[in-house]
Formats: structure tokens, C-alpha cells, sequence
């Protein structure tokens, strides 16, 4: 009787880790690939440390897409699909990839602040044929003291390639990195005006 008890428990054991490898192996996690180039003279801008937050529902793993043409109020997620870190991560980790900005931790030499509201990050289909990734945002350039030195908002949006999880993926990425040259070129601009402050780029500094 101890013989068959142990026997069942064995496979149940069994039964139990090749269901947990099926799920894992069918659970698609998805990332913003291997480390984006940098823009030209990034190194310029590491005085600014750079922080993305977004709303709880955009702050999970979850790859979320909205069916306009059924109930533009509703937010989905697919199922089999998810993504490695919360968006706001993500995008943090690109941008400074790109811009070459600071982190946000509170060792960091920074003298000022990027600060990034994230409002929407999802795979948006207008008819079940076409979609588009969406990305908007609102952002803030602090000084030192955490006061506001300018602000702005965001807009972004890419067609997606196919009507899946990879493809909102693939045209979400494509909107990350235009914003993330949209925001240099903010700064650039906010430079050239003489209104960085203290935020301005080392090399400027040194001219």
C-alpha cells in the first residue's frame, strides 16, 4: 500500500512539473532587444538623471491592447504574452540607452531631472486589421532643488505590423525610440535657449 502511495505521489509530482514547464515554455516574454546605439554626444547629457513612473495599470508586466472599433473604454491584455519588466522600466532603461541620461537613484550624481509621466502604452486597433503602438506622456526637466525648469507633453504612435502581441510589441519599441530622439532634441533645443540652468550639458560647460 506504502509502495502504490509513494508511486502516485511520484507521478503526481511528475504530472505536476511537466505542466509547469508547458505553461512556462508557452509564455511569450518580450523586451526591448540588445542595447540601443546612442544618439551622437550622448555622454553630454549625464548630468540629468532621468525617472519614469506611469499608473498602476501600466506598471506591470502586462502587454495591454484597447479594441477601438468595440468599447474604446475597455483595456485587454493578452494572455500568452507579457513583457520581461513594467513599461515605465523599460522605457527608462531605453532612453538612457539613447540620450545618454543618468539614473534616478538617489546615489546618482545628477544635478537635475528628467521626470516622465507615462498616460498610455498600449496596442491600439482600430479595425481588427489595422493597429498601432501608442505612446503618450507628459515630462519635466527639475533643477537641483526639484523645482520646474520646463515641461512638455509627448505623442507618439507606429503601425503595428501584424494583429498580435509581437506585432504591438514591434511598433511600441519603434515609438519608444522616436520619443526617446524627440526628448534629445528637446533638450538640445532647451539648451541652444540658454534655459537649461544647471542642467546643462557637460560639454557646454567646458566651452
Amino acid at each position: 500500500m506504502k509502495r502504490h502511495l509513494s508511486a502516485c505521489l511520484a507521478a503526481c509530482f511528475l504530472a505536476g512539473c511537466a505542466n509547469t514547464a508547458r505553461y512556462a515554455g508557452g509564455s511569450q516574454v518580450y523586451d526591448f532587444g540588445l542595447p540601443a546605439r546612442g544618439l551622437a554626444d550622448t555622454a553630454r547629457w549625464a548630468p540629468i538623471a532621468l525617472e519614469v513612473k506611469g499608473p498602476a495599470w501600466i506598471d506591470s508586466p502586462a502587454i495591454t491592447y484597447r479594441l477601438l472599433y468595440d468599447d474604446r473604454l475597455k483595456l485587454r491584455g493578452y494572455v500568452d504574452s507579457r513583457w520581461a519588466a513594467a513599461p515605465p522600466l523599460l522605457l527608462a532603461q531605453r532612453w538612457r540607452q539613447l540620450v545618454g541620461l543618468g539614473g534616478s537613484s538617489g546615489q546618482s550624481a545628477a544635478n537635475c531631472l528628467l521626470r516622465f509621466e507615462l498616460e498610455e502604452f498600449s496596442h491600439v486597433f482600430d479595425t481588427p486589421q489595422s493597429s498601432r503602438g501608442v505612446l503618450h506622456g507628459r515630462f519635466a526637466l527639475l533643477d537641483a532643488r526639484r523645482r520646474t525648469i520646463a515641461e512638455g507633453a509627448l505623442s507618439e504612435e507606429r503601425p503595428a505590423v501584424s494583429a498580435d502581441a509581437r506585432g504591438g510589441v514591434g511598433a511600441l519599441l519603434a515609438a519608444a525610440d522616436e520619443s526617446g530622439r524627440q526628448l534629445a532634441e528637446w533638450l538640445n533645443d532647451l539648451e541652444k535657449q540658454g534655459a537649461a540652468g544647471d542642467c546643462r550639458a557637460t560639454a557646454a560647460r567646458s566651452r
